[in-house]
Protein backbone atom coordinates (compact mmCIF):
# COMPACT_ATOMS: atom_id res chain seq x y z
CA UNK A 1 0.00 0.00 0.00
CA UNK A 2 1.41 3.49 -0.99
CA UNK A 3 1.59 6.06 1.42
CA UNK A 4 -0.87 7.88 -0.03
CA UNK A 5 -3.74 4.97 0.26
CA UNK A 6 -5.06 4.37 4.03
CA UNK A 7 -7.29 1.67 5.25
CA UNK A 8 -8.58 0.70 8.56
CA UNK A 9 -12.31 1.14 10.22
CA UNK A 10 -14.64 4.05 10.51
CA UNK A 11 -16.83 5.49 13.17
CA UNK A 12 -19.24 7.67 12.56
CA UNK A 13 -20.48 10.84 14.07
CA UNK A 14 -24.43 10.69 14.26
CA UNK A 15 -24.55 14.54 14.32
CA UNK A 16 -22.95 18.59 14.64
CA UNK A 17 -19.42 17.93 15.62
CA UNK A 18 -18.27 20.69 17.74
CA UNK A 19 -14.49 20.98 18.63
CA UNK A 20 -15.53 21.54 22.03
CA UNK A 21 -16.87 18.55 22.65
CA UNK A 22 -14.15 16.67 20.45
CA UNK A 23 -12.02 17.11 23.74
CA UNK A 24 -13.95 18.78 26.65
CA UNK A 25 -13.17 22.29 27.55
CA UNK A 26 -11.77 21.05 31.09
CA UNK A 27 -9.23 18.76 29.60
CA UNK A 28 -7.16 21.98 27.62
CA UNK A 29 -5.57 22.78 30.46
CA UNK A 30 -2.68 19.70 29.37
CA UNK A 31 -0.14 20.63 27.42
CA UNK A 32 -0.42 19.83 23.52
CA UNK A 33 0.35 16.41 23.68
CA UNK A 34 -1.18 13.53 21.47
CA UNK A 35 -0.92 10.68 23.91
CA UNK A 36 -2.44 12.94 26.73
CA UNK A 37 -4.46 14.81 24.73
CA UNK A 38 -6.00 11.26 23.35
CA UNK A 39 -7.82 10.29 26.55
CA UNK A 40 -10.73 12.36 26.20
CA UNK A 41 -11.29 12.25 22.44
CA UNK A 42 -14.97 12.44 21.73
CA UNK A 43 -15.87 12.48 25.52
CA UNK A 44 -18.78 15.05 24.84
CA UNK A 45 -19.76 14.28 21.32
CA UNK A 46 -21.32 10.08 22.41
CA UNK A 47 -21.87 8.85 25.94
CA UNK A 48 -19.87 5.98 25.44
CA UNK A 49 -16.87 8.07 25.13
CA UNK A 50 -17.25 9.54 28.35
CA UNK A 51 -14.63 8.05 29.69
CA UNK A 52 -10.70 7.66 29.52
CA UNK A 53 -9.67 6.48 26.43
CA UNK A 54 -12.89 5.01 25.75
CA UNK A 55 -12.53 6.52 22.05
CA UNK A 56 -8.75 5.71 21.64
CA UNK A 57 -9.16 2.38 22.55
CA UNK A 58 -11.28 1.29 19.76
CA UNK A 59 -9.25 1.45 17.35
CA UNK A 60 -10.51 3.31 14.48
CA UNK A 61 -8.87 4.79 11.46
CA UNK A 62 -11.10 7.24 10.17
CA UNK A 63 -13.42 9.53 11.77
CA UNK A 64 -16.74 10.15 9.34
CA UNK A 65 -18.70 13.29 9.70
CA UNK A 66 -20.93 15.79 8.28
CA UNK A 67 -21.21 19.09 8.05
CA UNK A 68 -18.82 21.67 9.68
CA UNK A 69 -16.76 18.84 11.38
CA UNK A 70 -14.95 20.25 14.33
CA UNK A 71 -16.77 24.01 14.37
CA UNK A 72 -16.70 26.19 17.51
CA UNK A 73 -15.54 29.45 16.49
CA UNK A 74 -12.17 28.36 18.59
CA UNK A 75 -8.78 27.39 17.00
CA UNK A 76 -8.19 24.11 19.66
CA UNK A 77 -4.87 22.73 18.78
CA UNK A 78 -6.04 19.76 21.44
CA UNK A 79 -8.47 18.56 19.40
CA UNK A 80 -6.06 17.38 16.38
CA UNK A 81 -3.36 16.13 18.78
CA UNK A 82 -6.04 14.30 20.74
CA UNK A 83 -7.91 12.64 17.32
CA UNK A 84 -4.03 12.15 16.03
CA UNK A 85 -3.05 10.21 19.57
CA UNK A 86 -6.37 8.08 19.14
CA UNK A 87 -4.69 6.69 16.00
CA UNK A 88 -6.77 8.75 13.43
CA UNK A 89 -5.37 8.65 9.98
CA UNK A 90 -7.75 10.86 8.46
CA UNK A 91 -10.90 12.66 8.88
CA UNK A 92 -14.10 12.06 5.90
CA UNK A 93 -16.60 14.67 6.19
CA UNK A 94 -18.93 16.86 3.71
CA UNK A 95 -16.98 20.15 5.34
CA UNK A 96 -14.66 21.29 7.87
CA UNK A 97 -14.45 24.28 10.35
CA UNK A 98 -12.15 26.32 8.92
CA UNK A 99 -9.92 26.93 11.99
CA UNK A 100 -9.28 23.19 12.66
CA UNK A 101 -8.84 22.41 9.05
CA UNK A 102 -5.88 24.77 8.70
CA UNK A 103 -4.49 22.99 12.72
CA UNK A 104 -5.02 19.20 10.81
CA UNK A 105 -2.63 20.72 8.17
CA UNK A 106 0.12 21.71 10.59
CA UNK A 107 -0.10 18.92 12.35
CA UNK A 108 -0.27 16.42 9.42
CA UNK A 109 -4.08 14.99 9.50
CA UNK A 110 -5.54 14.82 6.93
CA UNK A 111 -8.94 16.35 6.51
CA UNK A 112 -10.32 15.25 3.52
CA UNK A 113 -13.83 16.66 2.23
CA UNK A 114 -16.25 14.08 0.86
CA UNK A 115 -19.75 15.30 0.27
CA UNK A 116 -22.25 12.48 1.40
CA UNK A 117 -19.74 9.93 2.98
CA UNK A 118 -21.72 10.11 6.18
CA UNK A 119 -24.34 8.73 4.60
CA UNK A 120 -22.18 5.76 2.94
CA UNK A 121 -20.46 4.82 5.98
CA UNK A 122 -21.38 2.96 9.05
CA UNK A 123 -19.48 2.66 12.09
CA UNK A 124 -16.97 -0.12 12.54
CA UNK A 125 -17.43 -0.70 7.91
CA UNK A 126 -13.68 -0.84 6.72
CA UNK A 127 -12.68 1.85 4.37
CA UNK A 128 -9.61 2.29 1.96
CA UNK A 129 -9.35 5.97 1.51
CA UNK A 130 -6.74 7.32 -1.39
CA UNK A 131 -5.36 10.96 -0.69
CA UNK A 132 -3.80 11.39 -3.60
CA UNK A 133 -6.36 10.40 -6.14
CA UNK A 134 -9.76 10.99 -3.90
CA UNK A 135 -11.32 7.79 -4.15
CA UNK A 136 -12.69 6.36 -1.05
CA UNK A 137 -13.79 2.88 -1.14
CA UNK A 138 -16.28 1.40 1.58
CA UNK A 139 -14.69 -1.77 1.56
CA UNK A 140 -17.32 -3.74 4.10
CA UNK A 141 -20.09 -2.03 1.67
CA UNK A 142 -18.98 -2.65 -1.84
CA UNK A 143 -19.59 1.48 -2.38
CA UNK A 144 -17.52 4.13 -3.49
CA UNK A 145 -17.47 7.62 -2.81
CA UNK A 146 -14.97 10.37 -4.49
CA UNK A 147 -13.66 13.03 -2.31
CA UNK A 148 -11.46 16.41 -3.10
CA UNK A 149 -7.93 14.93 -3.14
CA UNK A 150 -5.83 16.26 -0.82
CA UNK A 151 -3.12 18.48 -2.33
CA UNK A 152 0.56 17.25 -2.81
CA UNK A 153 1.68 19.97 -0.33
CA UNK A 154 -0.32 18.65 2.84
CA UNK A 155 0.43 15.33 2.00
CA UNK A 156 4.41 16.35 2.20
CA UNK A 157 3.29 18.06 5.88
CA UNK A 158 1.58 15.17 6.86
CA UNK A 159 4.40 12.59 5.58
CA UNK A 160 6.93 15.01 7.02
CA UNK A 161 5.11 14.48 11.17
CA UNK A 162 3.59 18.16 10.70
CA UNK A 163 4.04 21.67 9.99
CA UNK A 164 7.15 22.30 12.07
CA UNK A 165 9.78 18.98 10.95
CA UNK A 166 8.58 20.13 7.25
CA UNK A 167 9.88 23.42 7.65
CA UNK A 168 13.10 22.08 10.21
CA UNK A 169 13.58 19.90 7.00
CA UNK A 170 13.60 22.54 3.96
CA UNK A 171 15.58 24.18 6.46
CA UNK A 172 18.13 21.46 7.16
CA UNK A 173 18.14 20.60 3.38
CA UNK A 174 18.80 24.68 2.27
CA UNK A 175 15.23 24.12 0.56
CA UNK A 176 13.15 26.81 2.46
CA UNK A 177 13.03 29.30 -0.62
CA UNK A 178 11.47 26.57 -3.01
CA UNK A 179 8.40 26.69 -1.19
CA UNK A 180 7.59 30.34 -1.91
Amino acid sequence: MSETLLRGTAWVASGYVLAYEIVKQEFWTSRIDPAENAKWVMAGVAPEFDAEGAFASRGYTFIVAGHNFAGGGKSIEHVVTGIMGAGIRAVLADSFARLQFRNAINYGLPFVTCKGIREQVQTGDELEVDLATGDVRNVTRGVEARAVPVPAFVQEVASSGGMIPFIRAHIANGTLGTLR
